[in-house]
């Protein structure tokens, strides 16, 4: 087992939109997206939820840094560093939103055929999740994810 990482305390005003390069011409738009360069980290995971019924989330990432795409469709994100929330309507293609790590995040209210893409700067760990509210909560207030 890894000993536990220290990190600040996560605030909302780190959460941001990240405006993604895109060209329209008479056939469409391409939208581009390069580790590093668009995204402020590089890409070790990419994932997509799409066809869903109900909540995807319901938990923060201990060191995972997020941005969320809604490539199809509309979806809300709700967001909570321990003290505060806010809510995204995530609509535009062309754009994606920052999570830090310790950033408790809500999918909710899917449209039929809403896709999200998600892109990490981590590989998939079950330990690097936190699943429960409280023991969030108790984490976000101490500024650790152990």
């Amino acid at each position: 087992m890894r000993p536990a990482r220290e990190f600040p305390a996560m605030s909302l005003d780190e959460i941001k939109w990240i405006e993604l390069p895109h060209v329209p011409d008479e056939r469409g738009i391409l939208t581009s997206i390069e580790s590093g360069l668009d995204i402020p980290f590089s890409i070790e995971r990419v994932f997509f939820m799409h066809s869903v019924r109900g909540e995807r989330g319901g938990h923060a990432h201990r060191a995972t840094r997020q941005v969320l795409i809604p490539i199809a469709g509309e979806f809300e994100l709700e967001v909570h560093d321990g003290r505060a929330s806010d809510i995204y309507r995530m609509r535009d293609r062309n754009r994606g939103l920052y999570l830090p790590p310790m950033t408790w995040v809500r999918l909710f209210d899917f449209a039929p055929h809403a896709v999200c893409l998600v892109l990490a700067d981590t590989r998939y760990a079950h330990s690097a999740y936190i699943r429960d509210w409280n023991e969030f909560l108790a984490l976000a207030q101490h500024g650790r994810a152990a």
